[in-house]
């Protein structure tokens, strides 16, 4: 692939993807979604020239946005180490959000669960089917159903407990 059409496969994907790659984000970095939403976007670019097509382009694109917010997450807690302690509560600002109850609710809940029902809650609310879930997560319809049903259950137990 030529740098022209990797740069219109990349356009394109950003026309399409950008909501939900900043959801990703989001998702796995509060203070930082836009740090590693760049992360992400960089990842994909990187990556674009190895797209085999085995799978659509935004699959694909969300696999690359998952696993780099992965290891986003993992090293996470050594960039926190390395900033000074009058700093470090800067992360504890009120966000944009913070007027709409509902978003400030779910961002709370998604941060009780594993990285992978976060990643799974991220997709279902995109409106994935259950089996482009699975092709993202790499997991089969069937327990792709199932956690879905189980974090559905964690939060009608979460609500009831008044967080």
């Amino acid at each position: 692939m030529d740098q022209k059409e990797k740069q219109s496969i990349f356009d394109d994907l950003l026309l399409r993807s950008r909501g939900r790659l900043a959801a990703v984000a989001g998702a796995y970095a509060r203070a930082d979604a836009d740090d590693l939403l760049q992360e992400i976007l960089l990842q994909i670019w990187r990556s674009l020239s190895t797209f085999k097509g085995d799978s659509s382009i935004d699959t694909w694109s969300y696999r690359v946005a998952l696993n780099t917010a992965f290891t986003w997450r993992r090293t996470e807690s050594r960039r926190k180490q390395n900033i000074p302690p009058e700093v470090s509560n800067l992360n504890e600002l009120p966000s944009a959000i913070d007027g709409h109850d509902s978003v400030k609710l779910l961002d709370q809940f998604l941060q009780t669960l594993s990285k992978s029902d976060r990643a799974l809650v991220v997709l279902y609310l995109d409106d994935l089917t259950g089996k482009e879930m699975a092709e993202v997560m790499g997991l089969s319809e069937g327990a792709i159903r199932v956690r879905i049903h189980r974090i559905k259950q964690k939060l009608a137990q979460w609500k009831a407990g008044d967080q």
